[in-house]
């Protein structure tokens, strides 16, 4: 099963206080996300440091934008352990 979450944006004024990370956390407790072997994230230019702190990587070796101005990042969990 392949998840993929929608664009979300935190304001620039809120950004740097944890909202982001409590987003992504919440998100990532989700029943679907727990199933799931490879979580894709379609993120702006500047939220890719974001993600790559939570853990996700750029799919296929692209940290580029594509033509609609997003890069695709992904977070593969076949190596998750289950407890």
């Amino acid at each position: 099963m392949k998840v993929l979450y929608l664009l979300f944006f935190i304001s620039p004024e809120y950004q740097g206080k944890g909202i982001g990370r409590k987003i992504i956390e919440t998100l990532e407790k989700d029943e679907y996300f727990l199933r799931a072997k490879r979580i894709e994230v379609p993120a702006s230019i500047t939220a890719v440091p974001f993600y790559k702190k939570m853990g996700y990587s750029c799919k296929n070796g692209v940290n580029k934008a594509d033509n609609e101005g997003i890069v695709r990042m992904e977070k593969n969990l076949d190596n998750k352990l289950l407890i």
